[in-house]
């Protein structure tokens, strides 16, 4: 076995510096814009606060369990993601809720390396810029960030290696980075599926053996998504069942559907895509992400379950594009699909397996021509966009003049306690202790210890609220001491 030498040090190093210098340039701006977001007081909703707790949970080698959800609610009973396990030595080290932005931007930038890397093969350097950069600073990447940490983040890296295997045809590399998504998130199963019959279908010239394999594992794909959605989330949610039933039997607030009635009001195809209107901007944007050419690709197929259940669902915040965390899935998949096109135009396979081949040898000029148009129509969309996304607020996030104030009712809230409070200091009070939301403690014997409220918050729909008169109201038979006050934050304390 021969050694690596110096050349060929070289010469991995001359093909990666570039990609990894776009990697670091878009982590960089994400991570920017995750200090200055933060700094703002900025609480897009309770998401952050309740992967803090699950993972700060999974730092001390305990289950999820998720008080802001509800007391004593095991987070894998909502969503099943396990894998954010692995986030726990991280938080023990760094225990923060920023901990959890900066991972996810670290994340998203990993993704750009491969498919940077596979661009800059395809098109050379000034291509690796442009797809790189495209991609990294995609309207679904940046809506995530904009949205703050949700569990599909660490499936944005895996989409983009397994898309590369993909068109690289490395099938073996593709099926084993892309089998972890089914401990990212329940529905990604039904990806795994579509990759196994996009696989297949890529293989069908192969011997049969390959296509067999690509079928097995998308039943892989299938069976893991019926046994987490019949078995293991129900096992845990305290209903006993998926709370995001697609047949609308679930119940409480983790329902996204409509209701058993609406349910049997089918709408048609063209509704669930159309209605509203929304639904086709986002369909838009999608289709130019993949150079609209990508829609050719069967990688491009991966992005239907992300968006059947989400245009199928009742939930309007489901059918945006510019500021849904969701969104961020749909873009690897895009970019590995226009990728996957664009390189057998440039390198068509030999063999004669193609009866365009000798019509293509003819117009190898113009195919690299419409290789280079079709990359740059993420560009020119995500140029019309920017200024709807969140990165384009970047210059104007200042820190809050309430910080300080913010802080001082952080502090007053001992470390090991129980605490109940709105969004905006939610996620910053889950370090130590046992944080709760407002009105999810109705009921329970001995109430939270802290009450901390900030009239600004949104959670109040406007109203004045007092800290302690609302804990004493929402407590019967407890009182409350107000012991801070602060330009618009109050915390007050239990005293029996």
């Amino acid at each position: 076995m021969r050694l690596p030498d110096r050349s060929d040090v070289a010469r991995v190093a001359s093909a990666w510096w570039l990609p990894a210098a776009l990697a670091c340039t878009v982590g960089t701006l994400y991570i920017c814009f995750s200090l200055a977001q933060w700094r703002t007081l900025s609480d897009p909703s309770w998401d952050l606060a309740i992967f803090a707790e699950a993972v700060q949970a999974y730092s001390r080698v305990e289950a999820p369990i998720v008080p802001i959800k509800a007391p004593g609610y095991n987070l894998l009973g909502d969503h099943f993601h396990p894998i954010l396990a692995l986030l726990g030595p991280i938080y023990r080290f760094f225990p923060s809720a920023l901990t959890l932005l900066v991972v996810q931007d670290l994340l998203i930038a990993a993704s750009v390396l491969p498919i940077a890397r596979l661009a800059q093969r395809l098109f050379g350097r000034g291509g690796a810029v442009l797809v790189g950069l495209t991609y990294g600073l995609g309207w679904g990447l940046q809506g995530a960030v904009g949205a703050q940490f949700h569990e599909v983040c660490v499936a944005v890296p895996l989409l983009a290696v397994a898309g590369v295997a993909f068109v690289e045809r490395r099938w073996g590399a593709c099926m084993a980075w892309l089998a972890p998504v089914i401990l990212v998130k329940e529905d990604l199963g039904l990806t795994v599926f579509v990759a196994g019959l996009a696989l297949a279908w890529r293989r069908r010239g192969e011997d049969r053996s390959g296509i067999l394999v690509s079928l097995a594992y998308a039943l892989f794909g299938i069976i893991a998504f019926i046994v987490t959605v019949k078995v293991l989330l129900p096992a845990v949610n305290p209903a006993g069942t998926w709370a995001y039933s697609l047949d609308g039997s679930a119940t409480g607030a983790g329902t996204t559907m409509a209701s058993k009635a609406a349910v049997h009001q089918i709408p048609s195809v063209w509704g669930i895509l159309t209605t509203p209107p929304v639904k086709i901007k986002t369909l838009l944007i999608l289709v130019a992400g993949a150079g609209i050419v990508g829609l050719r690709s069967p990688w491009f197929a991966l992005v239907l379950p992300t968006l059947a259940w989400r245009f199928a669902g009742s939930v309007n915040a489901y059918y945006q594009w510019n500021y849904w965390h969701y969104n961020a899935v749909l873009v690897p998949i895009a970019a590995c699909a226009l990728l996957d096109v664009v390189s057998r135009w440039i390198q068509p396979e030999r063999g004669g397996a193609d009866p365009e081949e000798p019509a293509r040898a003819s117009f190898e000029k113009y195919r690299r021509v419409a290789a280079w148009a079709a990359a740059c129509v993420p560009a020119v969309s995500l140029a019309l966009t920017a200024s709807s996304l969140p990165l384009w607020k970047l210059p104007a996030l200042a820190e809050s003049p309430r910080m300080a104030a913010a802080q001082g009712a952080l502090n007053v809230v001992p470390a090991g306690t129980s605490v109940e409070s709105d969004t905006t200091l939610l996620a910053r009070l889950v370090p130590g202790r046992d944080v709760y939301w407002v009105g999810t403690t109705v009921g329970m014997d001995t109430p939270p210890e802290y009450v901390v409220v900030d009239r600004q918050s949104y959670a109040w729909g406007g109203a004045e609220v007092d800290a302690e008169s609302w804990a004493s109201a929402a407590h019967p038979g407890h009182t409350y001491e107000t012991i801070y006050s602060a330009q618009g934050f109050r915390v007050a304390r239990r005293t029996s």
